[in-house]
């Protein structure tokens, strides 16, 4: 199990940096060809392998809403006042899709929002960290805004990234215990953030938004055990006014009085523990709707699992949508994988589940699902589907549905146990990925990336290129097939340092990171990327 650090970095206290469940994932399974390209002599390359709490936190605050939106998210609080030149006008809004993108490198700032529940109820003795990726060949400079639940003054850090490297922030330092959010900002393009959670549960790893929205959902967290958590955070200069709504299995629609009207000042964050009103669910699906005003919506889940227990932070998605993605998706023997689907919706809906795989093909399960409901699918008890060896899924549905995925891993497995993980509707020709920590600072001890997936959803093969940020020779090109996919192991992509995946054609990403009981309880999908 991880444990904070006095340093903000977190450490291991349980089995070590080894971090069984490695699956032996394949650097070339699904792909016709697979180049491993030798690495400098620096740093040469291996040979690809195998691969009730009631809230506690701010009351809502009475009073009407402004009728004024900003047009752009201007930040409360925030300049650049260690920059010579004045602060640049903010960086257009990033398109909905998952909530996450990176500024092009010409753009004339970058800026993200994290949150990342670290402090109260199941972020209890937790340690929030960003990994702050520079992808511009200039050093990035700008400011952390960082605020508490309390609502007291927030914190203005001068922060730095050096050119196409990593550098990482504690948001809470210098503020008093209990949650906390933050802001980044920086004159230039091509910075983004990722946020790194861990407490004696476990660990976990997801991606800063980078724009604001008036709704976000989430799915597969769970009330029935272990704690869920709601963090809601109103980046902008404009009072936001927020109503939250559940679904359950049973088709209840939860409408909590205490979570209607919730109003968030500017700057302000304000954290729920969802157990107390939404009870003894063993899966939720959680949507966010401001009546005025945008913000950013993350959810933290402290798992309590029969193997063990885990960590699971999770950026909300702006909106639901009718595809939705995982690129690498691994059931091992003794453990689970779920897949749940919410419908938010009045009318039922119809989702198609397909597995790709590059050598066979395997039935696609359809899932009928009511409205105002959630249904799941556990994977693993699929007959025909694969077990132990790693597959993409695409969830179709005939409406805009809401897909999340909960892996647990079999019993004395190595912590963390649990994970959860939203899916993606995102594809793209070029993606940035990042592990947890940079180089010789791994931000959980033995931390780093174990695996990567590169999904191709098209019709045609696609040519992809794996090549470090930071420059020099490719340390993969594979082809990967229709519907296929290709996972890299660690021997080819394993460490901190991120890297940049370039395709002919659009693909998914997911990256598997350790020390964790199995495949799938801390992963991640990357940023699409410009350059």
């Amino acid at each position: 199990m991880s444990t904070p650090g006095t340093d903000g970095n977190m450490a291991a206290n349980g089995s070590g940096a080894g971090g069984s469940g490695d699956p032996s994932l394949s650097a070339g399974e699904g792909s016709s060809e697979i180049e491993v390209v030798p690495g400098d002599e620096a740093s040469p390359l291996p040979v690809a392998s195998r691969v009730a709490r009631r809230r506690r936190v701010q009351r809502p605050v009475p009073g009407r809403t402004t009728a004024v939106v900003a047009a752009v998210v201007v930040l409360v609080g925030v300049g650049l006042v260690s920059l010579a030149e004045p602060a640049p006008a903010p960086a257009p809004a990033a398109p909905p899709r998952d909530g996450v993108a990176i500024a092009p490198t010409t753009a004339l700032t970058s800026s993200f929002f994290c949150a990342t529940g670290a402090g109260l109820d199941a972020g209890a003795g937790a340690t929030g960290t960003v990994v702050l990726t520079n992808t511009s060949r200039a050093t990035a400079r700008g400011v952390m805004t960082a605020v508490e639940s309390s609502g007291s003054a927030s914190v203005r850090r001068d922060v730095s990234v050096p050119p196409l490297g990593t550098s990482d922030v504690v948001p809470a330092q210098g503020l008093a215990a209990g949650v906390t959010a933050s802001t980044f900002t920086f004159a230039g393009g091509g910075v983004t953030g990722t946020m790194v959670v861990g407490n004696p549960s476990g660990w976990s790893t997801a991606p800063c938004p980078s724009t604001v929205a008036s709704e976000w959902d989430f799915v597969g967290g769970s009330t029935a055990t272990g704690l869920l958590d709601l963090s809601l955070y109103n980046p902008t200069a404009t009072q936001t006014m927020v109503d939250v709504s559940f679904l359950t299995p049973s088709g209840d629609v939860l409408f909590p009085q205490a979570y209607q009207g919730l109003t968030l000042p500017p700057g302000q964050v304000l954290v729920e523990g969802l157990g107390a009103y939404v009870q003894n669910q063993t899966v939720v699906a959680t949507v966010v709707q401001s009546t005025s005003g945008s913000l950013v919506a993350t959810e933290l889940d402290q798992l309590v699992v029969k193997s063990g227990s885990g960590l699971a932070l999770v950026s909300g998605s702006p909106g639901p949508a009718t595809t939705w993605r995982f690129a690498q998706t691994t059931a091992v023997q003794g453990g689970s994988v779920d897949f749940s689907v919410a419908n938010p919706g009045q009318s039922t809906v119809t989702a198609q589940v397909s597995v790709g795989l590059s050598s066979a093909s395997v039935t696609p399960k359809q899932l009928t699902v009511p409205g105002h409901t959630v249904v799941s699918l556990v994977a693993s008890a699929v007959p025909g589907w694969p077990l132990g060896s790693p597959y993409s899924v695409t969830v179709a549905a005939s409406s805009p549905v809401v897909v999340g995925r909960s892996v647990v891993a079999p019993p004395s497995a190595i912590s963390p146990q649990g994970g959860l993980i939203g899916g993606t509707t995102a594809t793209a020709t070029s993606w940035l990925v990042v592990g947890p920590g940079s180089a010789g600072n791994p931000l959980v001890a033995g931390g780093a990336i174990r695996s990567l997936a590169i999904a191709d959803p098209g019709s045609s093969p696609v040519e992809v290129t794996v090549t470090p940020l930071a420059g020099g020779r490719p340390v993969a090109r594979v082809m990967v097939s229709p519907s296929g996919l290709v996972v890299l192991g660690a021997s080819v992509v394993g460490g901190l340092r991120p890297l940049v995946v370039t395709a002919s054609g659009p693909v998914g990403v997911e990256v598997d990171e350790g020390p964790s009981g199995a495949p799938g309880v801390v992963s991640a999908s990357g940023f699409p990327y410009g350059g």
